[in-house]
């Protein structure tokens, strides 16, 4: 009795040094440490608020991901400006105006090489923005094409050219629709009409482009632009025909541009056929050009 006696007086003259606690004035603090969330309300420390949210740890991995899961970036919006332009190019050229048709395809093509460099030197590069560039390239040819292609437009590109680059394209965009949709299944687990267009918010993929699909894609835009200006130049041939029935200086000039250009557009459409062909089965033996990406969580 005399040892309890002794400890409990040893242990009152500890507390009587200790300083006061104050539990009814004291605020709610919350204590961030290792990305764990402490309450402490009162004297009971261990009791978590009801209002506070379970903390989700990000990897350093998907947390960069996120980052470059970023939509409103420069070369995004002017990939979007891109994609609005190609109803109008095909409009155009319908109608006959070549010139703002024209215009509006060298902008479109200038900023595809800008916005992946813009991308690329300043650190823009995104996931969303893989896809869209892509989309942009084959909304860009397919209008074009169909343009030049159709009874209704100038008929100047053949058939068998017009077939290998739309069906390719269209071969392209069923697949990616069906990668789609199974990497959805694969990364979240399930799939729903708003979460499929949701590129933003559920991507699932990162498209990086061949070699070969690049360089089909250059040489797809010198093709068509030069279609554009061999239309220009036969309106001109044909404006001088009207205006000088016996011709002139003006006029041969113009005769020999054309059909050098001729020349050129038909040995262009070759190798534009050639590319295209080995661009598609490109994207189809490639193990690197379609990468599913972790779930972002």
């Amino acid at each position: 009795m005399i040892t309890i006696a002794s400890s409990l007086h040893s242990s009152s003259s500890y507390i009587s040094t200790l300083k006061p606690f104050y539990p009814i004035t004291s605020p709610l603090k919350r204590i961030i440490h290792n990305n764990t969330i402490l309450s402490t309300n009162g004297l009971n420390h261990n009791k978590q608020s009801p209002k506070s949210r379970p903390v989700i740890k990000v990897s350093q991995k998907n947390t960069l991901l996120l980052k470059k899961n970023s939509f409103f970036t420069l070369p995004n919006i002017i990939t979007l400006t891109r994609i609005g332009c190609t109803p109008f190019i095909g409009q155009y050229i319908w109608m006959g105006q070549l010139t703002p048709a024209l215009t509006l395809f060298g902008y479109c093509c200038i900023t595809d090489f800008l916005d992946g460099y813009i991308a690329r030197k300043f650190n823009m590069k995104s996931v969303v923005g893989t896809i869209l560039d892509p989309i942009a390239d084959k909304l860009l040819m397919i209008f074009t094409t169909l343009a030049l292609t159709l009874p209704l437009g100038s008929q100047i590109i053949p058939y068998s050219i017009a077939t290998l680059i739309l069906g390719r394209d269209i071969i392209l965009g069923f697949s990616g629709g069906i990668i789609r949709f199974t990497s959805m299944k694969k990364v979240y687990g399930s799939v729903n009409w708003n979460s499929y267009w949701n590129l933003i918010k559920y991507p699932t993929v990162e498209v990086k482009p061949t070699r070969i699909s690049k360089w089909n894609t250059f040489f797809q835009m010198i093709y068509l632009g030069c279609g554009g200006l061999l239309l220009i130049l036969n309106n001109t041939k044909n404006a001088q025909k009207d205006e000088n029935e016996s011709g002139n200086t003006l006029l041969k000039s113009i005769h020999t541009q054309k059909v050098l250009l001729e020349t050129g557009f038909r040995w262009l459409g070759y190798i534009v056929g050639v590319t295209t062909v080995l661009s598609g089965v490109s994207y189809i033996s490639s193990k690197t050009a379609v990468s599913t990406l972790p779930l972002l969580k």
